[in-house]
């Protein structure tokens, strides 16, 4: 599954990448406008449930040091942080939930070059997928969060995503709802707090694995689980392909876990930047990380 999750990123950030001059209100992907409506938010089906942590390619030790002293895991607060994950009532206009931009049925992503928060707002990167994200060092594409918990508070009080002007505010909007109320007592033992609210989210995210796929059978013995042309490619990316300078822990140590050096790398890519004219176009363009800094 992270291959083809590793795919769609990679093609979406290609489009991020294309000069875009069009009129607001023509495309349902119109960057600047604010006539948009996010899509419907996706509910939780048999793709949302927690995975197992003992699936074939998961490394152990990893998953057990990702888990926060402070945030151990239980099954009442994975299921908490599930229902929070699909409830749009965390947005300011009860229209966006985490699972519109991090859908299951599209590996945790949404599928669009940016993303779309309250009142159609359109956001200025793609949605990172959440499969395996309890293994990154750092979270969101630059790297601005270092937990789950820190990750999962920004979305809510950010204007152009969730739009809460506090988590206090989407605390106090959760914490009317009487069954979140008994869920956080029984889960907690205390009332809602912001921090409780993004360790529940936190706990449920890190339930999203994704191995046990061919490649790992084939890492963990299994010769037969991937045909030649797939074991040359992988030579070929740990060699001259060079895949594995940035694709690797080091040149030398591959990672076969989640194929990253867990680094920075200036690749020309850019955040899409747009602009409103006064006759109501909208002209997009993508700035070079040499460009932002200036």
């Amino acid at each position: 599954m992270r291959r083809h999750v590793l795919s769609l990123l990679f093609a979406s950030t290609l489009f991020v990448t294309t000069l875009v001059v069009m009129a607001a209100g023509t495309n349902p992907l119109t960057l600047g406008s604010t006539t948009l409506k996010p899509p419907p938010i996706p509910q939780a089906g048999p793709l949302a449930q927690p995975r197992s942590p003992k699936q074939v390619g998961a490394p152990t030790d990893a998953t057990r040091s990702a888990i926060p002293p402070d945030n151990p895991q239980t099954p009442e607060k994975i299921a908490l942080g599930q229902k929070l994950f699909f409830d749009g009532r965390l947005s300011a206009d009860r229209t966006v939930a985490c699972s519109t931009c991090h859908d299951p049925a599209r590996a945790f992503t949404d599928g669009r070059p940016t993303s779309i928060g309250i009142q159609g707002r359109v956001g200025q990167r793609n949605a990172p997928t959440i499969l395996n994200a309890l293994y990154n060092k750092t979270q969101f594409w630059d790297g601005r969060a270092k937990t789950l918990e820190e990750q999962a508070t920004l979305p809510i009080v950010n204007p152009v995503e969730m739009g809460q002007p506090s988590l206090d505010a989407a605390v106090a909007r959760i914490a009317a709802i009487d069954e979140y109320q008994l869920a956080f007592r029984r889960v907690f033992g205390r009332p809602l707090t912001g921090p409780d609210l993004v360790r529940a989210i936190a706990s449920y995210e890190r339930t999203q694995l994704s191995f046990d796929s061919p490649f790992d059978h084939f890492i963990a013995g299994d010769r037969s689980a991937i045909d030649d042309a797939a074991k040359r490619g992988w030579e070929i990316f740990n060699t001259r392909g060079r895949c594995n300078k940035c694709h690797a822990l080091t040149e030398d140590k591959r990672d076969v876990t989640n194929f990253t050096d867990n680094d920075f790398h200036n690749i020309g890519i850019g955040i899409i930047r747009s602009r409103r004219h006064s006759d109501g176009h909208v002209c997009a363009w993508s700035l070079s990380h040499h460009e932002e800094r200036v």
